[in-house]
């Protein structure tokens, strides 16, 4: 891994520093620090990745599909402030690949051995963006509250039965809460498929160090695909779990209906970073598969191809499990 030079404290505040989310949208682009890049979409997964200087091929990190120069195109991209550097070494990184190829029983043996001979992993900078709010909520809802109720019958016998039942009474309710979210995270890309992108959560944002090209040299950098007002978008939706959350807490009762929640969002800040992750993407099958390994914590959740014969296998021994209880069971 790179060596990271010396930070100040004054740098290391400067990274963690929030930008204001609606004077950047009124920004003119040409005022706007931007990098420009030499970008390379991917006619497979659609990642963009940046060439390296005097590279004219490379493989994507993503989904190991071929990239080439005359694929490429200049792109202006909004600055990075921060970068979380790797905290895991390529050897870890490897490592944790082959344990977890290892324990995959349901694999083909041919993956293993695929994997096993994988000479080396991608580290790769992933594009992410980071909203601060404060959010103020009106909601109109329904306020629910249990009583127990005795009724009164007469069996088939004539005895009298005395039932305990729970009636719900509802009742209107409304209210404000305001809420204050801190670094919700919100991925710039979409090259990883959903179901991987779990691994790369419970970042410690408070690692971040100031931008400099001298972390991204010999890793992939990836620009980011999710610009910032689509990206604020995405984080409202994350914002929305918990005021509905806030809101029936607000309500009380023993249960809560919501029928409308309009929310005002306020000093929105943002900050763009990129997050280490290892990748490891190969084909199998005619089809790419990828693992992934955050950069930062270690923590790693892959893809990878079933084997027919293994499942069928198993299914079959089950199946003769169930047949042996079956039988001793009737025979008891």
């Amino acid at each position: 891994m790179n060596e990271p030079p010396a930070v100040t404290d004054a740098e290391r505040a400067d990274a963690l520093e929030e930008l204001d989310y609606l004077a950047q949208l009124r920004q003119q682009a040409s005022v706007e620090p931007e990098l420009g890049r030499q970008l390379v979409e991917c006619p497979q997964c659609g990642a963009r990745t940046e060439l390296g200087d005097h590279v004219v091929a490379d493989r994507c990190a993503f989904c190991a599909t071929s990239l080439v120069s005359v694929a490429a195109h200049e792109g202006r991209q909004i600055r990075p402030r921060g970068v979380v550097p790797f905290a895991v070494e390529q050897s870890r990184a490897q490592e944790t690949f082959r344990q977890w190829i290892a324990g995959r029983w349901f694999a083909p043996n041919a993956l293993k051995r695929t994997v096993t001979n994988l000479e080396r992993v991608r580290g790769v900078y992933l594009p992410c963006w980071t909203f601060d709010a404060r959010t103020t909520s009106h909601y109109v809802g329904q306020r629910g509250v249990d009583r127990q109720v005795q009724e009164t019958s007469t069996d088939s016998s004539g005895k009298t039965v005395v039932v305990t039942r729970t009636v719900t009474d509802w009742y209107p309710a409304s209210g404000v809460v305001t809420l204050t979210f801190d670094d919700t995270l919100v991925p710039a890309s979409h090259s990883l498929p959903d179901k991987l992108e779990s691994v790369l959560a419970d970042w410690d944002i408070t690692a971040l160090v100031p931008f400099a090209s001298d972390y991204l040299a010999g890793f992939t950098t990836e620009a980011y695909q999710v610009g910032l007002e689509p990206a604020f978008e995405e984080a409202k939706a994350q914002f929305g779990a918990g005021i509905i959350a806030a809101v029936h807490q607000d309500i009380g009762g023993n249960h809560q209906r919501v029928h409308d929640v309009t929310t005002r969002y306020d000093d929105v800040t943002f900050k763009h970073i990129l997050l280490p992750a290892w990748i490891c993407s190969y084909r199998f099958g005619d089809k790419s598969w990828c693992v992934v390994v955050n950069g930062q914590t270690g923590a790693v959740r892959g893809d990878r191809p079933w084997s027919i014969v293994k499942l069928t296998l198993a299914a079959l021994v089950v199946l003769a499990i169930v047949a042996v209880l079956v039988v001793l069971n009737q025979q008891q």
